[in-house]
Protein backbone atom coordinates (compact mmCIF):
# COMPACT_ATOMS: atom_id res chain seq x y z
CA UNK A 1 0.00 0.00 0.00
CA UNK A 2 1.46 3.45 -0.99
CA UNK A 3 3.06 5.03 2.01
CA UNK A 4 0.55 8.11 1.72
CA UNK A 5 -2.45 6.50 1.82
CA UNK A 6 -4.29 5.55 4.99
CA UNK A 7 -4.45 2.03 6.55
CA UNK A 8 -7.50 -0.08 7.42
CA UNK A 9 -7.23 -3.70 9.12
CA UNK A 10 -10.93 -5.20 9.56
CA UNK A 11 -10.50 -7.64 12.94
CA UNK A 12 -13.76 -8.19 13.20
CA UNK A 13 -16.70 -7.22 10.91
CA UNK A 14 -18.40 -4.22 12.46
CA UNK A 15 -17.08 -4.31 15.50
CA UNK A 16 -13.39 -3.88 15.49
CA UNK A 17 -10.80 -2.46 13.36
CA UNK A 18 -7.33 -0.68 13.28
CA UNK A 19 -6.75 2.19 11.38
CA UNK A 20 -3.61 4.92 10.55
CA UNK A 21 -4.04 7.75 8.86
CA UNK A 22 -1.29 8.31 6.40
CA UNK A 23 0.75 10.98 8.32
CA UNK A 24 0.38 9.53 11.67
CA UNK A 25 2.55 6.57 13.63
CA UNK A 26 0.06 5.03 15.60
CA UNK A 27 -2.69 2.78 14.73
CA UNK A 28 -5.84 3.87 16.38
CA UNK A 29 -8.58 1.03 17.43
CA UNK A 30 -12.19 1.84 16.36
CA UNK A 31 -14.99 -0.68 18.13
CA UNK A 32 -18.47 -1.12 19.23
CA UNK A 33 -19.94 -3.34 21.40
CA UNK A 34 -23.59 -5.17 21.24
CA UNK A 35 -26.46 -3.10 18.95
CA UNK A 36 -24.52 0.40 19.67
CA UNK A 37 -24.25 2.42 16.61
CA UNK A 38 -21.54 4.69 18.39
CA UNK A 39 -18.14 3.73 17.10
CA UNK A 40 -15.64 4.29 19.87
CA UNK A 41 -12.00 4.86 19.10
CA UNK A 42 -8.61 4.98 21.11
CA UNK A 43 -5.02 5.27 20.24
CA UNK A 44 -2.85 2.07 20.89
CA UNK A 45 0.53 3.87 21.03
CA UNK A 46 1.93 1.57 18.72
CA UNK A 47 2.68 1.61 14.90
CA UNK A 48 3.66 -2.34 14.79
CA UNK A 49 0.62 -4.10 13.29
CA UNK A 50 1.17 -6.85 15.50
CA UNK A 51 1.43 -5.33 18.68
CA UNK A 52 -1.55 -2.78 17.92
CA UNK A 53 -3.94 -5.76 16.96
CA UNK A 54 -3.39 -7.36 20.19
CA UNK A 55 -4.27 -4.02 22.13
CA UNK A 56 -7.14 -3.66 19.92
CA UNK A 57 -8.72 -7.43 21.07
CA UNK A 58 -7.55 -6.60 24.90
CA UNK A 59 -9.84 -3.19 24.50
CA UNK A 60 -12.14 -4.61 22.63
CA UNK A 61 -12.78 -7.77 25.43
CA UNK A 62 -12.53 -5.12 28.41
CA UNK A 63 -14.98 -3.16 26.69
CA UNK A 64 -17.63 -6.03 26.41
CA UNK A 65 -17.24 -7.13 30.29
CA UNK A 66 -18.17 -3.66 30.86
CA UNK A 67 -20.97 -3.48 28.83
CA UNK A 68 -22.24 -6.61 30.33
CA UNK A 69 -21.85 -5.23 33.82
CA UNK A 70 -24.11 -1.96 33.28
CA UNK A 71 -20.88 0.25 33.10
CA UNK A 72 -19.86 2.80 30.73
CA UNK A 73 -17.55 1.83 28.09
CA UNK A 74 -15.64 5.26 27.88
CA UNK A 75 -14.84 7.10 30.63
CA UNK A 76 -14.24 11.12 31.05
CA UNK A 77 -12.99 13.55 32.65
CA UNK A 78 -15.97 15.40 34.61
CA UNK A 79 -14.13 18.82 33.58
CA UNK A 80 -14.26 18.24 29.99
CA UNK A 81 -17.62 17.20 30.37
CA UNK A 82 -18.46 20.00 32.49
CA UNK A 83 -17.41 22.36 30.46
CA UNK A 84 -19.68 21.48 27.22
CA UNK A 85 -22.23 21.73 29.20
CA UNK A 86 -21.62 24.69 30.69
CA UNK A 87 -20.60 26.50 26.76
CA UNK A 88 -24.02 25.04 25.95
CA UNK A 89 -25.92 26.72 28.75
CA UNK A 90 -24.19 30.10 28.24
CA UNK A 91 -24.78 29.89 24.54
CA UNK A 92 -28.62 29.18 24.96
CA UNK A 93 -28.93 32.21 27.56
CA UNK A 94 -27.32 34.63 25.27
CA UNK A 95 -29.32 33.64 22.47
CA UNK A 96 -32.55 34.15 24.52
CA UNK A 97 -33.65 30.65 23.89
CA UNK A 98 -32.48 28.84 27.32
CA UNK A 99 -34.66 29.13 30.94
CA UNK A 100 -33.64 31.70 33.13
CA UNK A 101 -32.29 29.16 35.55
CA UNK A 102 -29.62 28.22 32.94
CA UNK A 103 -27.56 31.41 34.24
CA UNK A 104 -27.30 29.78 37.43
CA UNK A 105 -26.94 26.78 36.53
CA UNK A 106 -23.58 27.58 34.44
CA UNK A 107 -22.45 29.87 37.07
CA UNK A 108 -22.36 27.18 39.73
CA UNK A 109 -20.88 24.72 36.82
CA UNK A 110 -17.95 27.35 36.70
CA UNK A 111 -17.56 28.15 39.86
CA UNK A 112 -18.25 25.49 42.33
CA UNK A 113 -18.32 21.84 40.24
CA UNK A 114 -15.72 22.09 38.07
CA UNK A 115 -13.30 23.25 40.98
CA UNK A 116 -14.22 20.38 43.17
CA UNK A 117 -14.88 17.72 40.82
CA UNK A 118 -12.86 18.14 37.45
CA UNK A 119 -10.40 15.85 38.63
CA UNK A 120 -12.32 12.80 38.85
CA UNK A 121 -13.73 10.59 36.25
CA UNK A 122 -17.48 11.65 35.55
CA UNK A 123 -18.24 8.01 36.02
CA UNK A 124 -16.49 7.68 39.48
CA UNK A 125 -18.57 9.77 41.17
CA UNK A 126 -20.02 8.07 44.30
CA UNK A 127 -22.15 8.98 47.22
CA UNK A 128 -18.77 9.84 49.23
CA UNK A 129 -17.31 11.90 46.73
CA UNK A 130 -20.58 14.16 46.62
CA UNK A 131 -20.97 14.04 50.60
CA UNK A 132 -16.99 15.60 50.68
CA UNK A 133 -18.43 18.27 47.92
CA UNK A 134 -20.68 19.65 50.66
CA UNK A 135 -17.76 20.17 53.42
CA UNK A 136 -15.78 21.76 50.58
CA UNK A 137 -18.28 24.10 49.41
CA UNK A 138 -19.35 25.16 53.12
CA UNK A 139 -15.46 25.61 54.29
CA UNK A 140 -15.69 28.19 50.97
CA UNK A 141 -17.98 30.39 51.01
CA UNK A 142 -17.61 30.32 54.82
CA UNK A 143 -21.23 29.14 56.02
CA UNK A 144 -24.20 25.83 54.80
CA UNK A 145 -26.04 27.65 51.26
CA UNK A 146 -29.86 27.62 51.39
CA UNK A 147 -31.56 24.82 50.44
CA UNK A 148 -32.69 27.01 47.29
CA UNK A 149 -29.59 27.59 46.22
CA UNK A 150 -28.33 23.88 46.76
CA UNK A 151 -31.40 23.08 44.27
CA UNK A 152 -30.01 24.92 41.58
CA UNK A 153 -26.80 23.18 42.15
CA UNK A 154 -27.81 19.94 41.67
CA UNK A 155 -29.90 21.01 38.93
CA UNK A 156 -26.73 22.17 37.14
CA UNK A 157 -25.15 18.69 38.22
CA UNK A 158 -27.63 16.50 36.90
CA UNK A 159 -27.42 18.98 33.58
CA UNK A 160 -23.60 17.31 33.68
CA UNK A 161 -24.85 13.82 34.09
CA UNK A 162 -27.86 14.05 31.29
CA UNK A 163 -25.28 14.63 28.71
CA UNK A 164 -22.61 12.21 30.50
CA UNK A 165 -25.03 9.46 29.75
CA UNK A 166 -26.34 10.74 26.41
CA UNK A 167 -22.65 10.22 25.29
CA UNK A 168 -22.40 7.57 27.08
CA UNK A 169 -19.29 8.47 29.34
CA UNK A 170 -21.66 7.41 32.21
CA UNK A 171 -24.46 4.94 32.93
CA UNK A 172 -27.72 5.89 34.28
CA UNK A 173 -27.26 3.27 37.05
CA UNK A 174 -23.70 5.47 37.85
CA UNK A 175 -25.63 8.59 39.00
CA UNK A 176 -25.06 9.79 41.99
CA UNK A 177 -28.09 10.13 44.75
CA UNK A 178 -27.81 13.75 45.15
CA UNK A 179 -28.68 15.44 48.47
CA UNK A 180 -29.76 19.02 49.83
CA UNK A 181 -28.34 19.72 53.18
CA UNK A 182 -29.29 23.54 53.41
CA UNK A 183 -32.61 25.41 55.90
CA UNK A 184 -35.41 26.23 53.43
CA UNK A 185 -35.06 29.93 52.89
CA UNK A 186 -36.82 32.35 55.29
CA UNK A 187 -35.78 35.54 56.63
CA UNK A 188 -33.36 35.92 59.12
CA UNK A 189 -33.43 37.17 62.29
CA UNK A 190 -33.67 40.96 62.58
CA UNK A 191 -31.21 43.60 64.46
CA UNK A 192 -32.52 46.75 65.87
CA UNK A 193 -30.48 49.43 65.57
CA UNK A 194 -30.42 49.41 69.71
CA UNK A 195 -29.69 46.25 69.78
CA UNK A 196 -26.78 46.81 66.88
CA UNK A 197 -25.35 49.16 69.74
CA UNK A 198 -25.44 47.35 72.58
CA UNK A 199 -23.49 43.97 70.26
CA UNK A 200 -20.89 46.73 69.81
CA UNK A 201 -20.17 47.94 73.40
CA UNK A 202 -20.15 44.22 74.34
CA UNK A 203 -17.91 43.60 71.64
CA UNK A 204 -15.24 46.09 72.95
CA UNK A 205 -14.73 44.05 76.62
CA UNK A 206 -15.74 40.95 74.72
CA UNK A 207 -12.01 41.21 72.10
CA UNK A 208 -10.00 41.54 75.45
CA UNK A 209 -11.61 38.35 77.25
CA UNK A 210 -9.17 36.20 75.61
CA UNK A 211 -5.58 36.14 75.81
CA UNK A 212 -5.15 34.89 72.50
CA UNK A 213 -3.61 37.32 70.11
CA UNK A 214 -5.10 36.55 66.73
CA UNK A 215 -8.74 36.01 68.64
CA UNK A 216 -8.01 39.14 70.00
CA UNK A 217 -7.15 40.76 66.54
CA UNK A 218 -10.06 38.73 64.74
CA UNK A 219 -13.10 39.92 67.41
CA UNK A 220 -11.79 43.45 66.90
CA UNK A 221 -12.46 43.46 62.99
CA UNK A 222 -15.25 41.38 63.81
CA UNK A 223 -16.78 45.03 65.14
CA UNK A 224 -16.16 46.74 62.06
CA UNK A 225 -16.68 44.48 60.09
CA UNK A 226 -20.44 44.20 61.26
CA UNK A 227 -20.78 47.93 61.10
CA UNK A 228 -19.22 47.99 57.36
CA UNK A 229 -22.14 45.06 56.41
CA UNK A 230 -24.80 47.06 58.48
CA UNK A 231 -23.64 50.19 56.57
CA UNK A 232 -23.67 48.80 52.90
CA UNK A 233 -25.86 45.59 52.95
CA UNK A 234 -23.33 44.03 51.14
CA UNK A 235 -23.36 40.24 50.95
CA UNK A 236 -21.17 39.01 53.69
CA UNK A 237 -18.29 36.48 52.97
CA UNK A 238 -19.47 36.73 49.11
CA UNK A 239 -19.27 40.37 48.23
CA UNK A 240 -16.69 40.74 51.07
CA UNK A 241 -14.04 38.07 50.37
CA UNK A 242 -11.66 39.61 47.91
CA UNK A 243 -12.60 43.72 48.72
CA UNK A 244 -9.43 45.57 48.64
CA UNK A 245 -8.41 49.38 48.76
CA UNK A 246 -7.75 49.57 45.71
CA UNK A 247 -12.07 48.32 45.06
CA UNK A 248 -13.05 51.92 47.34
CA UNK A 249 -12.76 55.38 45.61
CA UNK A 250 -13.86 59.02 46.24
CA UNK A 251 -16.14 61.26 43.57
CA UNK A 252 -16.78 64.25 43.92
CA UNK A 253 -20.21 65.25 42.99
CA UNK A 254 -22.25 68.85 43.01
CA UNK A 255 -22.77 69.01 46.66
CA UNK A 256 -20.49 66.32 47.86
CA UNK A 257 -18.09 63.96 47.75
CA UNK A 258 -19.58 60.23 47.73
CA UNK A 259 -17.67 56.77 48.65
CA UNK A 260 -17.75 54.56 45.49
CA UNK A 261 -17.40 50.66 45.72
CA UNK A 262 -17.08 48.09 43.14
CA UNK A 263 -17.52 44.90 44.60
CA UNK A 264 -15.08 41.99 42.35
CA UNK A 265 -17.03 39.37 43.01
CA UNK A 266 -20.43 38.32 44.00
CA UNK A 267 -22.84 35.85 43.60
CA UNK A 268 -23.63 37.41 40.40
CA UNK A 269 -20.45 38.58 39.37
CA UNK A 270 -19.10 42.37 39.78
CA UNK A 271 -20.95 45.25 40.70
CA UNK A 272 -21.04 48.87 42.58
CA UNK A 273 -22.99 50.64 45.01
CA UNK A 274 -22.70 53.90 46.65
CA UNK A 275 -21.87 53.61 50.61
CA UNK A 276 -23.30 55.84 52.88
CA UNK A 277 -21.61 58.96 54.35
CA UNK A 278 -21.35 57.65 57.77
CA UNK A 279 -18.87 54.92 56.41
CA UNK A 280 -16.33 57.49 56.21
CA UNK A 281 -14.86 57.05 59.87
CA UNK A 282 -15.54 53.47 59.57
CA UNK A 283 -13.11 53.41 56.98
CA UNK A 284 -10.50 55.35 58.34
CA UNK A 285 -10.58 53.03 61.17
CA UNK A 286 -9.84 50.05 59.25
CA UNK A 287 -6.80 51.82 57.99
CA UNK A 288 -5.84 52.29 61.33
CA UNK A 289 -5.81 48.71 61.95
CA UNK A 290 -2.58 48.36 59.59
CA UNK A 291 0.75 49.62 60.74
CA UNK A 292 1.90 50.04 57.10
CA UNK A 293 -0.60 53.03 56.82
CA UNK A 294 0.21 54.93 59.68
CA UNK A 295 1.93 57.67 57.87
CA UNK A 296 -1.23 57.85 55.25
CA UNK A 297 -4.36 59.97 55.76
CA UNK A 298 -7.53 57.81 54.46
CA UNK A 299 -7.57 60.44 51.55
CA UNK A 300 -4.02 59.37 50.85
CA UNK A 301 -4.76 55.55 50.88
CA UNK A 302 -7.16 55.32 48.61
CA UNK A 303 -5.29 57.34 45.94
CA UNK A 304 -2.80 54.84 46.17
CA UNK A 305 -5.28 52.14 44.86
CA UNK A 306 -3.41 49.46 47.11
CA UNK A 307 -3.84 45.92 46.55
CA UNK A 308 -4.10 44.57 49.61
CA UNK A 309 -7.35 43.68 51.69
CA UNK A 310 -9.94 45.63 53.25
CA UNK A 311 -10.53 43.72 56.13
CA UNK A 312 -7.36 42.50 57.18
CA UNK A 313 -6.42 41.92 61.05
CA UNK A 314 -3.94 43.93 62.70
CA UNK A 315 -0.95 41.12 61.36
CA UNK A 316 -2.25 41.78 58.15
CA UNK A 317 -3.34 38.57 57.73
CA UNK A 318 -7.13 37.56 56.24
CA UNK A 319 -9.71 36.91 58.96
CA UNK A 320 -9.53 33.04 59.58
CA UNK A 321 -13.19 33.00 60.91
CA UNK A 322 -15.32 35.96 61.08
CA UNK A 323 -18.55 33.60 60.38
CA UNK A 324 -18.25 31.37 63.38
CA UNK A 325 -16.48 34.25 65.31
CA UNK A 326 -19.67 36.52 64.84
CA UNK A 327 -21.72 33.45 65.77
CA UNK A 328 -19.42 32.93 69.41
CA UNK A 329 -20.27 36.84 69.92
CA UNK A 330 -23.98 36.37 69.43
CA UNK A 331 -24.25 33.23 71.81
CA UNK A 332 -21.97 35.35 74.32
CA UNK A 333 -23.38 38.40 74.28
CA UNK A 334 -26.91 35.96 74.87
CA UNK A 335 -28.19 37.70 71.05
CA UNK A 336 -28.27 34.47 69.05
CA UNK A 337 -32.06 35.07 68.48
CA UNK A 338 -34.30 37.93 67.87
CA UNK A 339 -36.49 39.31 70.52
CA UNK A 340 -39.15 39.95 68.19
CA UNK A 341 -39.34 36.90 66.08
CA UNK A 342 -37.16 34.29 67.72
CA UNK A 343 -35.56 33.62 64.49
CA UNK A 344 -31.94 32.93 64.66
CA UNK A 345 -29.21 35.16 63.23
CA UNK A 346 -26.45 35.25 61.19
CA UNK A 347 -24.07 37.79 59.28
CA UNK A 348 -27.17 38.10 56.83
CA UNK A 349 -28.91 39.26 59.09
CA UNK A 350 -27.01 42.83 59.19
CA UNK A 351 -27.99 42.83 55.25
CA UNK A 352 -31.29 42.79 56.75
CA UNK A 353 -30.96 45.68 58.51
CA UNK A 354 -29.36 47.36 55.75
CA UNK A 355 -32.40 47.03 53.48
CA UNK A 356 -34.95 47.69 56.46
CA UNK A 357 -33.58 51.07 56.90
CA UNK A 358 -33.03 52.26 53.50
CA UNK A 359 -36.90 51.21 53.35
CA UNK A 360 -37.56 53.88 56.08
CA UNK A 361 -35.89 55.73 54.99
CA UNK A 362 -37.95 56.40 52.02
CA UNK A 363 -35.61 54.39 49.21
CA UNK A 364 -38.07 52.66 46.67
CA UNK A 365 -38.04 49.37 46.19
CA UNK A 366 -36.01 49.49 42.34
CA UNK A 367 -33.25 52.06 43.65
CA UNK A 368 -32.66 49.16 46.72
CA UNK A 369 -32.48 46.64 45.05
CA UNK A 370 -29.50 48.00 42.06
CA UNK A 371 -28.05 49.12 45.19
CA UNK A 372 -27.85 45.81 47.42
CA UNK A 373 -27.49 43.65 43.66
CA UNK A 374 -30.88 41.55 43.92
CA UNK A 375 -34.26 41.93 41.91
CA UNK A 376 -37.40 43.52 43.03
CA UNK A 377 -39.44 40.85 43.21
CA UNK A 378 -36.91 39.71 45.98
CA UNK A 379 -37.02 42.90 47.93
CA UNK A 380 -40.86 43.05 47.78
CA UNK A 381 -41.34 39.21 48.52
CA UNK A 382 -39.42 40.26 51.97
CA UNK A 383 -39.66 43.96 52.72
CA UNK A 384 -43.53 44.34 51.23
CA UNK A 385 -44.89 44.78 54.77
CA UNK A 386 -42.60 47.98 55.00
CA UNK A 387 -45.15 49.65 52.58
CA UNK A 388 -47.24 51.47 55.12
CA UNK A 389 -44.29 52.69 56.85
CA UNK A 390 -42.49 54.09 53.75
CA UNK A 391 -45.90 56.52 53.11
CA UNK A 392 -46.13 57.08 56.89
CA UNK A 393 -46.60 60.86 57.17
CA UNK A 394 -48.93 61.11 54.58
CA UNK A 395 -51.50 58.19 56.28
CA UNK A 396 -50.29 59.72 59.30
CA UNK A 397 -52.17 63.21 58.22
CA UNK A 398 -51.35 66.78 59.12
CA UNK A 399 -51.21 68.31 62.63
CA UNK A 400 -53.61 71.16 63.25
CA UNK A 401 -51.84 74.60 62.80
CA UNK A 402 -54.65 76.37 64.83
CA UNK A 403 -52.19 76.69 67.97
CA UNK A 404 -54.78 75.25 69.88
CA UNK A 405 -54.30 73.03 73.47
CA UNK A 406 -54.88 69.77 71.14
CA UNK A 407 -52.41 70.77 68.99
CA UNK A 408 -49.49 71.19 71.16
CA UNK A 409 -50.95 68.20 73.15
CA UNK A 410 -50.35 65.97 70.48
CA UNK A 411 -46.98 67.91 69.44
CA UNK A 412 -45.67 66.98 73.31
CA UNK A 413 -46.26 63.27 72.39
CA UNK A 414 -45.02 63.23 68.95
CA UNK A 415 -41.40 65.16 70.05
CA UNK A 416 -40.60 63.64 73.60
CA UNK A 417 -37.12 63.65 72.35
CA UNK A 418 -34.29 64.80 69.30
CA UNK A 419 -34.41 63.36 66.58
CA UNK A 420 -31.82 60.19 65.95
CA UNK A 421 -29.87 59.28 63.31
CA UNK A 422 -29.59 55.48 63.67
CA UNK A 423 -26.74 54.98 61.27
CA UNK A 424 -24.62 58.01 62.61
CA UNK A 425 -25.98 56.32 66.27
CA UNK A 426 -24.05 52.82 65.45
CA UNK A 427 -21.32 54.00 63.43
CA UNK A 428 -20.34 55.85 66.13
CA UNK A 429 -20.61 52.86 68.82
CA UNK A 430 -18.09 51.34 66.40
CA UNK A 431 -15.20 53.84 66.14
CA UNK A 432 -16.54 56.55 68.89
CA UNK A 433 -17.12 59.21 66.17
CA UNK A 434 -19.72 61.20 65.47
CA UNK A 435 -20.07 63.09 62.63
CA UNK A 436 -21.32 66.19 62.70
CA UNK A 437 -25.60 66.55 61.76
CA UNK A 438 -25.21 68.74 58.73
CA UNK A 439 -23.12 65.89 56.85
CA UNK A 440 -25.33 62.64 58.65
CA UNK A 441 -28.37 64.25 57.95
CA UNK A 442 -29.31 67.58 55.76
CA UNK A 443 -32.93 67.79 56.34
CA UNK A 444 -32.82 67.22 60.13
CA UNK A 445 -29.61 69.98 60.08
CA UNK A 446 -32.24 72.29 57.55
CA UNK A 447 -35.34 71.77 60.05
CA UNK A 448 -32.48 72.98 63.14
CA UNK A 449 -31.63 75.63 61.39
CA UNK A 450 -35.56 76.86 60.60
CA UNK A 451 -36.58 76.43 63.82
CA UNK A 452 -33.54 78.60 65.15
CA UNK A 453 -34.20 81.62 62.41
CA UNK A 454 -38.03 81.55 63.74
CA UNK A 455 -37.21 81.57 67.20
CA UNK A 456 -34.55 84.44 66.24
CA UNK A 457 -37.30 86.21 64.41
CA UNK A 458 -39.55 85.96 67.81
CA UNK A 459 -36.89 87.44 69.58
CA UNK A 460 -36.16 90.35 67.32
Amino acid sequence: MPANQDSSVILRKKELRLFRRNRSGFWQVHYKIGSSKTWYRKTTGTDDLTEATQIAEDIYHEARVLDKRGLAVVSKKFKAVAEVVSQRLKGEVKAGTGKKSYADYYRAIDGYLIPYFGKFNVDRITPDVISSFHRWRTEKVGYELKASTQNNHNAALNCVFDYAVEKKYMTEAQRPSLKNTGEATTSRGIFSTDELIELQTFIKGWAHATKNVKSQQLRELLSLYITFIACTGVRPGTETKELKWKHIEFIQKPTMRVIHITLPQGKNGSRQLIARNELWPLLDKLRELQPEYANLTLEELVAKKEDKLLFRMRNGERPYDLVGTFADCLEAAGMSKSDKDGKSRSLYSLRHYYATQRILDGLDFGQLGKQMGTSIPMIEKHYSHLKPLMIAEQLAGDIPNDKTAQADEILRYMNPSPIRNDVISLVGATTGVYLPLVEANPKATKELKDELNKSLAKVS
